[in-house]
């Protein structure tokens, strides 16, 4: 991520609840992920894990966008 594209996000978070609560669940997506991409071994119960965590970062960044476009 940019400076100039957290600058706005952090911006945004303070004006906006519903943005801050997606940027932080993204953050907590994002650092989830990394956890369990560290696994030396993907049980399927992990593989649907991250499946999911992928989906729910991916509608919560296509909401933030859409708010963010709102800003603009």
């Amino acid at each position: 991520m940019t400076e100039d594209k957290f600058e706005l996000y952090e911006r945004i978070s303070k004006e906006n609840m519903e943005f801050k609560k997606l940027f932080d669940e993204h953050i907590r997506f994002e650092q989830d992920l990394e956890a369990l991409y560290s696994l030396k071994y993907f049980p399927p119960e992990v593989e649907t894990k991250i499946k999911e965590i992928k989906r729910r970062k991916l509608l919560g960044k296509d909401r933030m966008e859409q708010i963010i476009a709102a800003y603009h």
